[in-house]
């Protein structure tokens, strides 16, 4: 059949659906969308397909032929949209206020959860961009800032935007919380003294209450608000995510806090030479999470080197990006992976570090990341491949909700 017969059946077919759709009245919380490809990121693209979402998952996923679309769904046609998940941003700084308290260097009594401002403009700017989820940290100003917030883009208050708190520990080991006051912490290795008390303490703290609770050793101990976080992190429930860059920095992050604390780690940024230490991180089977930098500068040769390129050649498939936003604002991690595959990065790759991957890393993936049923209905329909910056986003749902549609809402870009 040529190419133009087919559009114009397409678009027939397309018609008919509508047709029919607009006949019943819709049931809330019921939505099907059709169009000209479904990339459901684990599995194969589906030409023509159709996604039926029921109270906020994913019902099901598959061919218009195969699926029939109930009278009673709120109907979404385009017929030549491209359909993804929403994407997961691991390292974000814009769900809320106060990124910074640094009058200590470490401050494990610290969370963001209580400074987050639904629907402030820079949120609503990420998922125009196709970001659904985001895991709001604090920042890099101390060894240990505090613990972050895994939220959805979209929801009116706190509650509804929250999907897990903790989402994880906060460390920055090098470069911005290097003090200039002259205390301990000023330099690398008052940085990493300081993060091994502390997590001793903590790990000590955990480690009496899981005794108490599950062996019933000794007395109750007495609950410590400044530690309590930490019983979660050391039962491995939530990671924690790492600001650390260069050979050396990356090394000791998986030295003290994966080889010693025995904890989940997420490597981020991950930048300059760190990738030199590629094999030691991919034999320890730490996940990384790259950016906003994106590119090496290789002095010895005068080469321009994508760096998750260079991750990716020494073995790291555990690989995420980020936009470490507002450093570059969120509504771009589409283009932080089309930058990366300009640099050598294979599409499926940088599809699923947008996607798939981050979920995995944060421990959501049976939540997030796909098209799969089952699967919380954050779906993006752009206007063609969604790795090309010329595409643009038509429609976003967030648990199944409409929350961006350009027919409606201001098209920021």
């Amino acid at each position: 059949m040529r190419a133009s017969t087919l559009a114009v059946a397409l678009l027939l077919a397309f018609a008919v659906a509508s047709d029919a759709a607009q006949e019943t009245p819709t049931t809330p919380g019921c939505v099907a969308i059709r169009a000209q490809r479904v990339l459901p990121v684990v599995g194969d693209a589906i030409d023509d397909g159709v996604i039926l979402v029921r109270d906020g998952k994913i019902e099901r996923v598959g061919k218009a032929t195969e699926i029939k679309i109930p009278a009673d769904y709120e109907l979404h046609e385009y017929p030549e949209g491209w359909v993804t998940p929403g994407w997961v941003e691991l390292h974000a700084h814009v769900a809320g206020t106060d990124l910074n308290d640094m009058v200590y260097p470490t401050n494990p009594e610290l969370r963001n959860l209580d400074t987050i401002v639904p629907e402030n403009l820079q949120l609503q700017a990420a998922r125009a961009g196709g970001v659904t989820t985001m895991l709001f940290i604090p920042g890099s100003g101390t060894n240990m800032s505090g613990f972050g917030t895994l939220v959805k883009t979209a929801g009116k208050t706190v509650e509804d935007m929250t999907i897990r708190f903790p989402g994880a520990l906060k460390i920055a080991q090098l470069g911005n919380p290097e003090r200039r006051a002259g205390d301990v912490g000023r330099s690398r290795m008052g940085m990493n003294y300081l993060i091994r008390e502390r997590m001793k303490e903590a790990r000590d703290y955990a480690d009496k209450w899981r005794k108490w609770e599950q062996e019933k050793v000794g007395e109750k101990p007495q609950r410590d608000e400044r530690l309590e976080n930490f019983r979660g992190l050391f039962a491995q429930d939530f990671p924690v995510i790492v600001h650390t860059v260069w050979v050396n920095g990356v090394e000791a992050t998986k030295r003290i806090l994966k080889d010693e604390m025995g904890l989940d780690v997420i490597i981020t940024h991950a930048t300059f030479d760190s990738y030199k230490a590629a094999d030691v991180i991919v034999e320890g089977g730490l996940p990384v999470n790259i950016g906003p930098r994106l590119i090496h500068y290789e002095r010895e040769t005068g080469r321009v080197l994508g760096i998750p390129k260079l991750w990716q050649d020494a073995g790291c498939e555990d690989l995420s990006l980020n936009t470490d936003c507002p450093v570059v604002p969120a509504e771009e991690l589409t283009t932080q992976a089309t930058m990366s595959v300009r640099f050598g990065l294979d599409e499926k790759a940088a599809l699923e570090a947008l996607s798939i991957i981050p979920a995995r890393q944060v421990g959501m993936a049976d939540r997030l990341g796909s098209l799969e049923v089952g699967k919380d209905a954050d779906i993006v329909v752009r206007t063609g491949p969604p790795l090309d910056p010329r595409s643009a986003v038509l429609l976003v749902l967030v648990n199944g909700k409409n929350v961006y549609d350009v027919r409606v809402d201001r098209r920021l870009f």
